[in-house]
């Protein structure tokens, strides 16, 4: 950095120095002119000037008095004149006088300027002389007036300002610095001066020397008031006196009370994130030890189930399971918030089917529906793919939340899910916003209930009033989930009218993949023009399926079961008969039967196909149905592909595709095992909890699995030793707890994964499946990370683990066979 850009960035950022340089400069040419007259006397002086002449009037110093004696003179004479003068005057009289008076007064005032000029050049050199003493003192004065100005002006400010030279000699310190730093002494300008710091302080002043231009810095000094933070600004600037030196110029601010709040907010800061681990161990700690145990109730009184028992017994079995999985689902919803509160919600992105995924939740939530006499169904509209990207289980857990929601506070009527793109969007981006709307029929919202119904904890009156409360978080979760996803949840709602739920999402479509659509268009060879009549009352159900048939290309018309004689006799008079009929199954086999006979007495062209509707608990009428020409049946609640495919329009063979294997999912296979090797398949069964090891010995042993049980990680690697040695069987599968004593699960894990890696025969590790109370996304993580293949989450039921048995040895048989 050049001398020049230090002079001019100095002279701009010191106002003071202006004066200062001003004033100096100034101060030589007063001193020099007074110098230069102070040797001449009065006599001398005047003695410059020449003689004045003799005619005083003239003189400016009598300049009043000779205009007031010409005016009244003037006057006088124009009154005398026009006294004299006879009477009338004319008007050219009256000009004549004026003209006269006026050219009087011009020619006094010409002799005027010419008296004053001679004047002004008889006195110009003492007149030049006194004009420039007057400028000099006036300048002095101002600058004089400027720097006391100016150093009030700095004297009044908060902050400490002080100037060094380049010596480290004050040159100046406004008044804050002088007390503030007092008590290291008097501040005197043209004298260093140090300040008191403290031990701990690391910083040095800025120094004119050291190159640098300007710097900050905390000094921790010590002053009148104690220890202090100050926050110093330094700057070089050019120095005052027009010398062409730089000096440094400070400025100090007294940040105590703001370190402290700052030191105070790190100290909250650091207490909270250790809150927030201590509570996600703890949170970790209560999952596991809580489903620990839930697993061995959930887990027994499905064994119980299997064994002999009376009707009665059995009611209290259905009541310890019920009881035991809405606690299950209690605890997981105050583990999912308290999670999501701390910010610790990761989603994972993996191709998912999103018919499959609605149609699951359908599922899971269609008895308790069923069991309150409610409808219930579903639609995806066929512009959504069937494949797309985004969190599978999040995304299940929304519909499962507003779907038990609207079970829950609905009598009478139904529930129905509506999945679609929404509208306006486009499908051809790569992400694709989803609207998912759930509508029911019970009790409804007011709209103060419907703003707090999101709120955390938050319970409608009427929930409470009719005693259907929970722990008010499942909205809750659906909001901060749907967020999460970069949408919302929002809903319409009347009292007595029901209410509609709708999430918005945003999820991606999947890569390199041929996009196709959840429901495709038939083929007209396929439908050949069919006409499908939907003759049964339920609103909800009914136009779930139209939308359904509507999607592919097949002619449906609605109608409720009173008006379908009317409808049939309307098509067939306009010569479009319908050639397929749905009917409820409640309205009964007779009543049902006659319908379909007439259905096919309106359609002489050809056979009417009847399907009739029923429910997972009517099916031990089948039979009666069959005999009154019923072609096929579809139970509640019914999937779109399988109503396709029993009223014939779709092949069976479309409906049999293969879905994408999802990583680490395990899904409950309501067939159980469905086939079994011919030699019983080795488990090695690592549990330390005993409950949980009868439990799945149980299992292992109705699945016809021989297995040996290890306590803990050190004798499940023992076990597997002997294997490796040829002391005993080879191992199918492995089943390890992960939280155990003396070597947990993930330990033991890596060495036995090791210990097949290492070993010089030609084996491979069997698969090692994590038994975990823990399923959150880091902790699978983790288990992946330890070499862990797959992980069944506590508590789980026969038909999981039989399930989990089935998909393996499956896989093994085919490996083998290969």
């Amino acid at each position: 950095m050049g001398d020049k850009g230090l002079h001019s960035s100095g002279a701009s950022d010191d106002p003071l120095a202006h004066n200062r340089v001003g004033e100096e400069a100034a101060s030589p040419a007063v001193d020099g002119a007074e110098a230069a007259l102070s040797g001449r006397s009065d006599h001398d002086v005047s003695a410059l000037a020449p003689a004045v002449p003799r005619r005083a009037w003239l003189q400016p110093g009598n300049s009043l008095a000779s205009v007031c004696a010409l005016l009244i003179a003037g006057l006088g004479c124009i009154g005398l004149m026009l006294a004299l003068l006879p009477n009338p005057l004319s008007l050219l009289q009256i000009i004549g006088v004026l003209g006269g008076a006026l050219t009087g007064c011009g020619i006094f005032f010409a002799m005027r300027w010419v008296a004053d000029r001679r004047a002004q050049k008889r006195q110009s050199p003492n007149a030049g002389i006194n004009s420039d003493l007057e400028c000099l003192h006036d300048a002095r004065w101002e600058l004089s007036e400027n720097e006391a100005r100016y150093r009030a002006l700095l004297d009044t400010q908060e902050q400490a300002i002080v100037r060094r030279d380049a010596s480290g000699n004050v040159t100046f310190a406004n008044r804050a610095f002088r007390e503030m730093f007092s008590n290291a002494g008097e501040v005197v300008e043209g004298q260093p001066f140090a300040i008191a710091v403290s031990a701990d302080n690391n910083s040095a002043p800025l120094s004119a020397a050291d190159g640098v231009r300007s710097k900050r810095y905390m000094q921790h000094a010590i002053t009148t008031s104690g220890e202090r933070w100050i926050a110093w600004e330094e700057q070089v600037v050019t120095a005052s006196g027009g010398n062409g030196g730089y000096e440094v110029q400070g400025v100090g601010r007294d940040v105590t009370e703001q370190r402290r709040w700052e030191m105070d907010l790190a100290e909250a800061r650091d207490q909270a994130e250790a809150a927030s681990r201590a509570k996600s161990r703890f949170l970790a700690a209560v999952s596991h030890e809580i489903r620990t145990p839930m697993n061995g109730i959930i887990g027994m009184s499905g064994l119980l189930h299997d064994t002999p028992h009376t009707p009665e017994q059995e009611t209290y079995i259905k009541a310890i399971d019920h009881s035991a999985r809405n606690l299950l689902a209690l605890i997981g919803d105050i583990l999912d918030f308290s999670k999501i509160e701390a910010g610790k919600l990761v989603l994972l992105e993996a191709p998912f089917n999103l018919s499959n995924c609605v149609q699951d939740a359908v599922e899971l939530l269609a008895p308790k529906a069923h069991e309150k006499g409610l409808e219930i169904a579903w639609s995806v509209s066929g512009l959504l793919p069937e494949l797309i990207v985004g969190d599978e289980t999040r995304v299940r857990q929304i519909l499962l939340n507003l779907l038990s929601n609207a079970v829950k506070f609905t009598d009478k009527g139904g529930v129905s899910v509506r999945v679609m793109p929404v509208p306006g969007s486009s499908l051809s981006s790569a992400d694709i916003p989803l609207i998912v709307e759930v509508q029911d029929t019970g009790i409804g919202l007011t709209a103060a209930e419907a703003e707090a119904v999101f709120a955390e904890f938050e319970q409608t009156e009427a929930a409470v009033r009719h005693g259907k409360g929970g722990t008010g978080l499942g909205l809750a979760i659906s909001m901060q989930l749907a967020q999460a996803m970069g949408g919302d949840v929002s809903v319409r709602s009347e009292p007595g009218n029901g209410s509609v739920f709708t999430a918005n999402l945003h999820v991606k479509r999947t890569p390199e993949v041929e996009h196709a659509q959840a429901l495709q268009p038939l083929d007209a060879a396929h439908h050949h023009g069919a006409r499908v009549l939907l003759a049964f009352d339920r609103f909800l159900e009914r136009r779930a399926l139209s939308e359904a048939l509507v999607q592919v290309g097949v002619t449906a018309a609605e109608c409720e079961f009173d008006g379908a004689i009317a409808a049939l006799e309307a098509a067939a008079q306009a010569d479009a008969p319908f050639d397929r009929i749905i009917i409820d199954g409640s309205v009964g086999p007779s009543a049902a039967g006659t319908l379909l006979a007439t259905a096919r007495g309106f359609n002489r062209q050809g056979k009417v196909l009847g399907a009739v509707l029923i429910d997972v608990f009517t099916r031990a009428d089948l039979a009666d149905f069959r005999a009154l020409g019923f072609d096929a049946y579809l139970v509640r609640p019914v999937r779109p592909s399988s109503m396709l495919m029993h009223l014939g329009l779709r092949p069976v063979a479309a409906t049999q595709a293969a879905t994408p294997q999802l990583p680490l999912a395990i899904s409950r296979n309501q067939h159980g095992i469905t086939a079994r090797p011919a030699s019983p398949r080795r488990v090695l069964l690592v549990e330390d909890n005993e409950i949980n090891a009868l439990l799945a010995s149980r299992v292992l042993e109705k699945c016809a699995c021989d297995y040996v049980c290890a306590r803990n990680g050190a004798e499940a690697i023992a076990a597997v030793r002997e294997t490796l040695n040829g002391e005993t069987k080879a191992y199918d599968l492995i089943l390890m707890d992960v939280f155990m004593p003396e070597v947990d699960g993930i330990e033991a894990t890596r060495t036995i994964k090791a210990l097949y890696a290492d070993c010089p025969l030609p084996v491979v590790s069997p698969p090692v499946v994590a038994l975990t109370a823990n399923t959150f996304a880091e902790d699978q993580a983790r288990y992946r990370e330890a070499g862990m293949d797959d992980y069944l989450a506590k508590p789980f039921d026969r038909l999981d683990l039989e399930a989990l048995l089935d998909r393996w040895f499956g896989q093994l048989s085919l490996a083998r066979a290969q």
